[in-house]
């Protein structure tokens, strides 16, 4: 469980909540375009006065724990139509993962492909799987504090 936890920790941390957006990158071509694209952007708006029928996150642990932190490729440009991708190795989740336990942390995109098709595919709010990892450490916490008490330490 641990390891699941720190796995997908430090994947949240090490990808982008949100990629950069095109007006963000447009003045940029080739590969600098396609890695301002995959930059990520972890400053976004969360003061509380903008915020409405705020709830704590419940049942965290357990919807965290339907994750899993992999560690893959990214397709190279012969092998799908979609152009500007990340190259290389990256760390992530499953966006199909995270939509099942946080659909609203799951987001479908239209994009045009080499061959001027639409295709929907779905990107992860990275950054708003902050505030459920930190409900999940806390609930550890009460857990660890509970199995101490438990066994008198």
């Amino acid at each position: 469980m641990k390891k699941l936890f720190t796995t997908i920790f430090f994947a949240s941390l090490a990808t982008a909540s949100q990629a950069g957006s095109h007006e963000m990158c447009k003045h940029l071509s080739g590969n600098a375009y396609s890695e301002c694209l995959s930059k990520p952007n972890f400053m976004r708006f969360s003061d509380s006065t903008l915020k409405k029928n705020q709830a704590k996150i419940d049942q965290a642990l357990d919807k965290v724990s339907q994750l899993k932190g992999v560690k893959f490729e990214w397709k190279s440009p012969e092998e799908t139509d979609i152009e500007h991708l990340p190259q290389g190795k990256d760390i992530g989740v499953i966006a199909q993962d995270v939509e099942k336990a946080f659909p609203e942390l799951v987001h479908n995109v239209k994009v045009t492909d080499k061959n001027g098709a639409e295709v929907t595919l779905k990107q992860v709010n990275y950054a708003g799987l902050v505030g459920v990892l930190i409900e999940a450490v806390k609930e550890l916490k009460q857990e660890n504090k509970k199995l101490r008490e438990d066994l008198g330490l």
